[in-house]
């Protein structure tokens, strides 16, 4: 049986509910036709057309309510007082308190108080001690074999063995379904409540990122024109003019950086070959951190012909800078292609991540302490990645080092 209901938002869990329910209410019906047949052929004096009747009623409303269209609620109501009269006449036409199916009054009584808790369970529960209590007077006499008494005795303790069986399969099952609808909503609400903590983060990062890019566009300007100046004035100096031209390269990308941020992104790319465009977007990392000794692995091939969200770079930058900052200026990146997922495995070849720092990478932002440099470029990567549907996953090298592989799912592409 399906977890209990929270509240009207949970009408999913009410409907595998009550599909659950109709289809034990078939089995159960089925159950009792062989019982029934099962009797009358060894010989049991039942009313069977009163008893047939109301098998077939039951099954009438069954198909019905399956197919009326009423709200979730008034179906599983409607169906659970269907039983319960169902099963009164059952027990009044065999025996009435005597037989001992009446205990499957709890049945009912039980898949209420889970459905739907209030004042439907508190009725259900009263009907249900009613109907119980007047079948002590009002019922048929209790059929007999023959007039063998000793033996319809025993048959009706196996009926009470048989009845306790069943309501202790049903309860069992019913309470490990609610344990493990219990448990998987805890885990949603543990996901949700990171998710949330996350976004939060983002949120505030967003609003220092438009402060900061509002505070250096005019720094940037002066320092460019500058950096303008003293080119035009040391040209004849060869190396001050290549460090001015490197100044000039640095400062032209974060005018760019921050002409990006102010439209919101990037313009759609056009696709282009998978493992070019890696490489060109590596040189380019690679222009603005002349320092650090990258190392790359890439196929040989071009690879598909696709566009990758524009948003995947700077996640790739952010691993990137973290590896180049915490490694000593070395850096190694690996690239794997299959079954149309990117695979990226950087490598920083020293330090090593805490306990902490592996089990909240990417949930939240950490000091960092270098030489490991966990921060806020694994939390920005790994919302990034999530929302593309990929993952970022950081582990020890057992040689030293940490490995940060950041796998993605690939869109639909063409062979290039």
């Amino acid at each position: 049986m399906t977890a209990i209901p929270a509240s009207s938002s949970d009408s999913a869990n009410l409907t595998r509910a009550l599909a659950s329910l109709t289809r034990l209410r078939w089995a159960l019906l089925a159950v009792a036709v062989l019982t029934l047949a099962a009797l009358s052929a060894a010989g049991w004096e039942l009313p069977l057309p009163a008893l047939g009747a109301t098998l077939l009623l039951l099954a009438g409303a069954n198909l019905s309510l399956a197919h009326a269209g009423l709200a979730p609620q008034t179906t599983l109501r409607a169906g659970l007082l269907a039983d319960t009269l169902a099963l009164s006449a059952l027990v009044a036409l065999t025996g009435g308190a005597a037989n001992p199916i009446a205990s499957l009054f709890l049945g009912p009584v039980l898949f209420a108080a889970l459905l739907s808790p209030g004042w439907f369970a508190w009725l259900l529960s009263l009907a249900t001690m009613v109907a119980y209590g007047v079948l002590f007077y009002w019922h048929e006499p209790w059929p007999l074999l023959g007039g063998d008494a000793a033996y319809a005795f025993h048959l009706h303790l196996m009926g009470m063995w048989f009845t306790f069986a069943l309501s202790a399969l049903l309860i069992a099952g019913v309470v490990a379904r609610l344990a493990r609808g219990l448990s998987e909503r805890e885990a949603a609400l543990a996901r949700a409540r990171e998710i949330q903590l996350r976004n939060e983060q983002l949120v505030a990062l967003g609003v220092q990122a438009a402060g900061a890019a509002h505070a250096l566009s005019t720094p940037l300007n002066t320092l460019t024109l500058l950096a303008d100046e003293l080119a035009a004035s040391h040209r004849d100096d060869a190396v001050l003019a290549e460090d001015l031209a490197l100044m000039q390269g640095q400062l032209a990308s974060c005018r760019e950086a921050l002409a990006a941020l102010k439209r919101g992104g990037e313009p759609a790319p056009e696709p282009a070959p998978l493992f070019l465009t890696l490489a060109e977007r590596l040189a380019a990392w690679a222009t603005l951190r002349p320092q650090v000794q990258l190392r790359q692995q890439l196929p040989c091939a071009p690879g598909p012909t696709l566009a990758l969200d524009t948003t995947f770079w700077p996640a790739l930058y952010n691993l990137l800078d973290n590896a180049a900052e915490a490694g000593g200026g070395r850096v190694g990146l690996a690239a794997t292609l299959a079954d149309a997922t990117l695979t990226l495995a950087i490598v920083n070849p020293s330090g090593r991540l805490s306990a902490e720092q592996l089990a909240r990478a990417g949930l939240a932002e950490l000091p960092s302490d270098k030489p490991t440099g966990l921060g806020l470029g694994v939390l920005l990567t790994h919302a990034t990645l999530s929302r593309l549907g990929g993952r970022v996953t950081l582990t020890n090298r057992p040689e030293g080092g940490v490995c940060a592989e950041l796998t993605l799912p690939l869109p639909t592409t063409k062979d290039a």
